[in-house]
């Protein structure tokens, strides 16, 4: 269930170990935050030389590559594409080997019957119902696992709060000569990208009485891979509102739309290059950091993250720093420097502590609010998605419970599967 980074390795990596793989996703195309809510951006995937991506997502970066639809910014550590192309290439990969995509289809409840799990959605003209071995629960909600009768928790422990959503926002007629003119930096010579950038051009603002968004930096802006004058921004902030709530949702979404149109004239006033700016689009969804996790059989620390942990458990790796954005003010908890390391993420995490053959994947694993300040980018939770679909093929195939699957068994294949692919990858090259 989900169609995002996470359900996309899911769905790769079961496909790969040979088992029957069905997708529902409640928009009509896959891709999540990347295409949903616009968040074009995969954000810092390794740490000192070191990429700790998996295979799934290599292979996507290297497709959006081929269509020219991406670029790699090694400063901010970042791979950005076009989303219409991400979209594309997504589906046709999936459903070209077998897998059944489902579109326009929303969860109204997920049941244990006898062996098999049984959900059911709510489509145009009534209702599915879909009967799986297993379920990989990939809706960055937690969904699934809610439905299913998981323990979850939401958001920080002190209050239950969660970091704030952002509404992504693209512009067109934007002059990236005049950009760097004015000292603006240019990846490859065409592309601009800045991040964490523009306080004290805020702090003009908000003393003119131009700005109210609660922030105190644009978190990132960066060019489009086909057109350098289209620039998607991420700087609004919404606060205090559920995403797991609809009316609270409802109200985000417009508050998000009305922060956009602050930024745009922000941007024309304040930043080279924008003055002739306007909006393209906003996302299609606001773009959400955090919501429900489950209560797993093991719970990543933030502790773990800071020490650069990497049990005998871990089945994925992850180098991005914690990363936490205040739900109830406009500052950024960023940790760089000593305090980043390369960690693992336990397969315990992945897997609900009071339910069998499900398995969370993304955002939504078992962790608190300040380790999910790292893991939550969509490398990571594309590398997650790859090792819950590895976990299922794995169990499938044994006639096992996921319990039994243990994590050494899912990483040696992860790690075979990028081991073959680079040496595909290198003899394609020679």
């Amino acid at each position: 269930m989900g169609g995002g980074p996470a359900g996309y390795g899911a769905a790769a990596a079961a496909l790969e170990g040979g088992i029957s793989v069905t997708l529902v996703e409640r928009h009509g195309f896959l891709g999540g935050m990347g295409t949903a809510a616009g968040l074009s951006c995969y954000l810092n995937h390794g740490l000192e030389n070191v990429d700790v991506s998996d295979v799934v997502y290599r292979q996507l970066i290297s497709r959006l590559a081929t269509a020219c639809s991406h670029y790699h910014d090694p400063i901010a550590q970042a791979d950005f594409f076009e989303p219409e192309a991400c979209k594309r290439i997504m589906e046709s990969y999936l459903i070209e080997r077998g897998v059944r995509v489902i579109y326009h289809s929303l969860l109204e409840n997920v049941r244990r019957v006898g062996n098999k799990w049984n959900a059911t959605f709510l489509c145009k003209g009534g209702r599915i119902q879909i009967s799986s071995d297993y379920l990989v629960d990939a809706t960055g909600d937690g969904d699934a696992s809610f439905h299913a009768g998981a323990g979850m928790t939401y958001g920080r422990r002190s209050d239950g709060l969660a970091q704030p959503m952002t509404m992504v926002v693209q512009v067109g007629g934007f002059d990236p000569v005049a950009w760097a003119q004015a000292g603006g930096r240019l990846v490859q010579q065409r592309f601009a990208s800045a991040g964490d950038c523009f306080n004290k051009e805020i702090a003009l603002a908000r003393a003119a009485g131009e700005w109210t968004i609660p922030r105190n930096t644009i978190a990132m802006f960066w060019s489009m891979p086909s057109d350098p004058t289209r620039v998607s921004i991420n700087g609004t902030r919404v606060l205090g509102l559920n995403a797991c709530k609809p009316l609270e949702m409802s109200k985000a979404e417009a508050e998000g739309r009305r922060q956009a149109l602050e930024l745009l004239g922000f941007f024309r006033k304040y930043i080279p290059g924008f003055s002739n700016t306007y909006i393209i689009q906003t996302g299609p969804q606001l773009g959400v950091r955090e919501s429900r996790r489950i209560v797993g059989r093991d719970t990543l620390e933030e502790s773990a993250v800071r020490a650069g942990l990497r049990p005998a458990s871990s089945v994925v790796y992850c180098a991005y720093p914690i990363d936490v954005h205040e739900p109830s003010g406009s500052e950024t908890h960023f940790e760089m420097g000593e305090q980043r390391k390369i960690y693992g993420i336990p397969w315990g995490c992945l897997l609900p502590q009071s339910l069998e053959n499900i398995v969370a994947a993304g955002r939504c694993i078992s962790a608190t609010h300040e380790a999910a300040g790292s893991f939550r980018v969509m490398p990571t939770s594309m590398g997650l998605g790859e090792a819950a679909g590895t976990g299922v093929a794995i169990a499938f195939k044994n006639h096992r419970k996921l319990s039994e699957v243990s994590p050494s068994e899912i990483r040696k294949i992860m790690e075979d599967r990028r081991e073959q692919s680079l040496c595909i990858a290198s003899n394609t090259q020679t």
